[in-house]
């Protein structure tokens, strides 16, 4: 059975997935990071963010 974190983690990226304003290169790269023991760190969070076209965070 999933823990609490993983739930909750898995209904947070399933939501982003129907997002049109995160591509699923993004959610795929979080899933990964969230999936990862080693504490989150926000500069992770914004490399994820950054759009490649512009350099800009969405």
């Amino acid at each position: 059975m999933a823990t609490l974190h993983q739930q909750i983690g898995e209904k947070f990226l399933a939501k982003l997935a129907g997002s049109k304003v995160v591509s699923a290169d993004q959610v795929e790269l979080l899933r990964a990071m969230l999936a990862d023991a080693k504490k989150l760190k926000a500069d992770e969070f914004v490399k994820v963010f950054l759009s490649a076209d512009s350099g800009e965070i969405k």
